[in-house]
């Protein structure tokens, strides 16, 4: 019965021993893929994909070696060019006689997104696969399948209920299309029950009951029952053992705001060991009534973990209530040894609830206390926490503008930018500024023109969208003989260095000037890979990072990423990364540093592509390159506290922590990279 309703879906369901190729270490069968990064034409492919030269590209998909066919396919993966020309090219390959270059055309065509290629995916389905062979394959075509397709297949494969425990890939590929389906919002009630049914058994396999809880957690506009609830429930109770599945079912199980799920939360959040799943079970509490909850996340402000100490502070400031806004700066004044971040939480908590009119004196005090943190602290970082704090009381904006518009550092220079945004945007500004909100306006526009003058482009990148703010029509103000200076400024900034600031400045002249938003222009081929870097990079190259917490030991993935790895590399060589802070940190999602800024808007002189392979944010410890957008990576890079497969096939994965991943969950923000040596 199971291989007829294969035959029947003729089209769907596999995965995840995501691995290079298999073959002879110098193999030139044509039957082969054989990744070597020594073969001189290996080497001409990926130079190929990073130049981008598409053309070039498709004649090798007519190679009569595996291995070309194979990385010319995959290459565009990375590209996503969805002209029809290329989408006709590709399809052909989904019938090669090397199953591995099927795979990687089938995951390419997935990543393009093109409609197109909906129907021959679901034809290169190997139905009757009764010996099993073809399910990597199978699995590769449902996630891709999950990328372009429609409604209808949605239902189709959600309506597959004939896989086996034993069927691994086949159900994970299943739940991976119905998850990548929920990211395009399409869902449907008969997918969200049979990924509930998976989350609440235990004999599927734990990669498919992962997939199936970040289906939970990521896909919009879905409604659990409250008997679907209590089967989530009981999905997270058999996962004991397994903390990435229980993080995901806690943010999903609150989308159905019934008893069961609050009846979990409430008594899974206290006693939870995991610090990850414990910062998503506080979340998740937010969906449910405030005086409810509130004594349950009070407790978890004083965790010896300084990240749930900060996400149930954090929870005030998003949930809070005004008549708690007075209590939430004493909890500082209570328990001495909170955490500097989680203090300045608490008080942005009070200056975002305590109505001034109502309670002055309180306004008065957290503001001052903040002001007065800022002035002690000698982290810049802290100092840029107190500004967003501030932020909170519009009526900050002339101090947080002398005071950070004047500090030398970049950390606080940006956080100050970004502040006045803040207070710019305020849905409510002219209730809020009454009388004064003319000439408030005016001030904060020429504060904006001030750090266009001033050409900081961390700055410009935080701040200048609020030229744009409809509300406030700063077009009405300005003086159009002046149009040089935005002009002059955009010519100074560098590309691709400084390629969030222009595109960031580039809508604010196209705003200000009455024009449709300008397209940003796509980057530029800067940075060939550095072959001689990769020479003595193998599987069994280690590389140490030492950091005030510990130290962490990684593996790189230069068969994916090579460019990417060499230039890690090269950096590694300089010294590049000594002294270099953690800047971002979000907790349960990533730790990022790498920014020769500290503020997350410093890179060098070149830019890299974004380089797509056959590897997945699957598990804790991936290491990817963080970007603005497309082709725009360089020096910063991230680790994963937890599996994350909304970034799959967006961000570059170049390699992962081998050890010393209890490190990467203690790095704060501000965390130095002391070396990174290679072994």
């Amino acid at each position: 019965m199971k291989y007829l309703l294969y035959l029947f879906f003729a089209v769907l369901s596999a995965f995840f021993s995501c691995r290079p190729p298999e073959g002879a270490e110098n193999a030139k069968n044509a039957g082969v893929v054989n990744l070597d990064l020594r073969d001189v034409q290996i080497k001409k492919i990926y130079n190929l994909r990073d130049e981008r030269k598409v053309d070039s590209l498709l004649r090798y998909l007519k190679a009569p070696d595996a291995t070309s066919r194979y990385l010319a396919s995959l290459s565009f993966a990375s590209i996503r060019d969805t002209t029809p020309a290329v989408i006709a090219a590709l399809i052909p390959l989904l019938n090669d006689p090397v199953e591995d270059v099927k795979i990687v055309t089938a995951f390419a065509l997935g990543l393009t997104g093109s409609p197109r290629a909906e129907m021959p995916l679901l034809r290169a389905f190997v139905s009757g696969d009764t010996e099993s062979k073809h399910q990597r394959l199978n699995a590769v075509i449902l996630e891709a399948v999950g990328r372009c397709g429609t409604l209808t297949n949605l239902k189709n494969i959600a309506a597959i209920t004939t896989y086996l425990p034993t069927d691994t890939l086949l159900l994970e590929g299943q739940c991976r299309a119905i998850y990548r389906f929920a990211l395009r919002q399409i869902t449907d009630p008969t997918a969200t029950a049979r990924i509930v049914a998976y989350v609440a058994d235990d004999r599927i396999p734990a990669p498919a009951r992962l997939m199936a809880a970040h289906y939970l957690a990521r896909a919009k506009d879905i409604t659990l029952d409250s008997a679907q609830a209590i089967q989530t429930a009981a999905g997270f109770l058999r996962a004991e053992g397994n903390p990435e599945i229980r993080m995901a079912i806690a943010k999903g199980i609150a989308k159905s705001k019934t008893a069961p799920a609050f009846a979990l939360l409430s008594r899974e959040v206290t006693r939870e060991k995991d610090w990850r799943v414990q910062c998503n079970l506080i979340n998740a509490l937010s969906k449910f009534d405030y005086d409810t909850v509130r004594s349950l996340i009070f407790p978890l402000i004083r965790s010896e973990n300084p990240h749930v100490s900060r996400t149930a502070a954090e929870f005030f400031i998003e949930n809070g209530q005004a008549e708690d806004g007075d209590f939430y700066w004493r909890l500082t004044r209570d328990n001495a040894n909170l955490p500097v971040v989680t203090q300045i939480a608490l008080f942005r908590a009070s200056n975002r609830w305590i109505l001034g009119g109502a309670d002055p004196e309180s306004k008065d005090f957290v503001n001052y206390r903040l002001k007065e943190l800022y002035q002690q602290s000698k982290s810049p970082y802290e100092k840029a926490a107190c500004l967003a704090a501030l932020a909170e009381f519009g009526w900050n904006y002339r101090w947080i503008h002398e005071k950070g518009f004047n500090d030398a550092n970049a950390v606080v220079k940006s956080a100050a930018a970004e502040a006045l945004f803040i207070i710019a945007k305020k849905p409510n500004f002219y209730a809020y500024f009454g009388d004064a909100a003319k000439g408030v306006r005016r001030e904060i526009y020429l504060y904006l023109r001030e750090i266009v003058a001033g050409g900081d482009p961390g700055m410009i990148a935080a701040a200048v969208e609020g030229f744009t703010i409809e509300a406030l029509n700063f077009r009405s103000m300005r003086d159009s003989t002046r149009a040089e200076n935005f002009d002059a400024t955009l010519a100074k900034l560098q590309s691709p260095r400084d390629v969030e600031a222009i595109i960031a400045l580039e809508k604010a002249i196209a705003y200000l000037n009455g024009q449709p938003d300008a397209k940003p222009a796509k980057p530029v081929f800067n940075h060939p890979i550095d072959w001689t870097r990769l020479k003595n990079v193998t599987q069994k190259t280690v590389v140490k990072m030492k950091t005030n917490k510990g130290e962490i030991l990684m593996e790189l993935f230069p068969i994916w990423a090579p460019n990417s790895v060499a230039s890690f590399m090269e950096q590694i060589a300089s010294n590049f990364y000594h002294g270099k802070t953690f800047h971002r940190v979000v907790p349960n999602f990533v730790v990022q540093g790498g920014c020769p800024r500290g503020d997350g808007y410093g890179a060098l002189s070149y830019s890299l592509r974004t380089e797509i392979g056959m590897e997945w944010y699957k598990s804790e410890g991936y290491i990817g390159m963080a970007s603005a957008g497309p082709d725009t990576e360089g020096t910063q890079f991230f680790f994963t506290h937890s599996a994350t497969p909304h970034l799959d096939g967006n961000y570059t994965i170049f390699g992962k922590v081998k050890s010393g991943m209890d490190v990467v969950h203690q790095l704060q923000v501000g965390d130095l990279i002391e070396e990174v040596t290679v072994q």
